[in-house]
């Protein structure tokens, strides 16, 4: 009878539990090791194998950044993923976005990188800043980056960046990088893949993901990277590799999705063991 009664009250189980515990379970990641190790899908080695291919070609690469603070949790560790695996290449980068909240996020993030790889800004990087008509501009780089970057995002004319001097237009870079939470890559594919027979990799959130595979199957879209789950299977693969030595923010991020997840089940399991107690009561009674 005792236990009859338990069950019951945990039909009635305080709403701020719930919270309580998946609170718990999103921050115990980030504090202590929780091993969560995501392997590597096909999707995300023909992801690192295209972007190898681009890297073996004595050419810059193009990282085009858009994404918010709205989507950085899940953005930004696949984008410091990206940039660990071009960097440590020591292939030269040149980066732009599209988006006006994308530029501080990045200026930090490449800060990191400068210190980590040592790197020299002008000649192993440069950020050229926000633009914005994106799809003029797309099209417009597949002819001309001085017509549409006159300077970049430090002010300092295109022309006198060391980097930029043999880089005229997209057929002097070995492919562009597109890592967007928005449907940038698509204008990309349409503006500047299609025209100019560029290689092309995206990195996206986990819900835009299944648009681009039909690009991915068609060969438009080179590689392609979707979400947070995709970061983590990322850093394992360039764990392996010795491109990091210790996993990062995606890796802790799968920890916590997947202890929440953990967390919500077993509130649902709970709840429907006190449903069905207070039902078996209420037919006995």
């Amino acid at each position: 009878m005792k236990l009859s009664v338990a069950l019951q009250k945990l039909n009635a189980l305080d709403r701020r539990w719930i919270f309580i515990g998946v609170f718990v379970a999103v921050a115990v990641p980030f504090f202590i090791p929780v091993s969560f190790v995501a392997e590597p899908t096909p999707t995300t080695l023909t992801f690192d194998r295209a972007l190898g291919e681009a890297l073996n070609r004595n050419q810059p690469i193009v990282l085009d950044v858009d994404f918010g603070p709205q989507t950085m949790a899940e953005m930004e560790p696949l984008l410091q993923a990206v940039l660990h695996r071009v960097f440590q290449s020591k292939r030269p980068v040149i980066l732009l976005t599209f988006m006006t909240e994308s530029a501080a996020p990045l200026r930090t993030v490449l800060a990191r990188m400068e210190q980590t790889y040592q790197l020299r800004y002008g000649q192993d990087y440069v950020f050229l800043g926000y633009a914005s008509a994106y799809a003029y501009t797309m099209h417009g780089l597949g002819t001309s980056f001085g017509n549409y970057f006159h300077a970049d995002d430090r002010g300092t004319p295109i022309e006198k960046l060391p980097l930029m001097k043999n880089v005229h237009s997209l057929r002097d870079v070995s492919a562009v990088v597109n890592i967007a939470s928005n449907s940038f890559p698509k204008f990309w594919i349409q503006y500047a893949v299609t025209p100019f027979d560029i290689d092309f990799l995206a990195g996206t959130t986990a819900v835009q993901a299944a648009e681009y595979f039909p690009f991915l199957q068609t060969g438009q879209l080179k590689g392609l990277l979707g979400g947070g789950r995709a970061a983590a299977e990322y850093e394992t693969l360039l764990l392996r590799s010795g491109v990091l030595t210790r996993r990062g923010d995606a890796t802790r991020g799968l920890g916590s999705q997947s202890l929440a997840l953990l967390v919500i089940l077993a509130f649902i399991a709970i709840g429907n063991v006190g449903w069905l107690a207070a039902r078996r009561a209420g037919r006995t009674s």
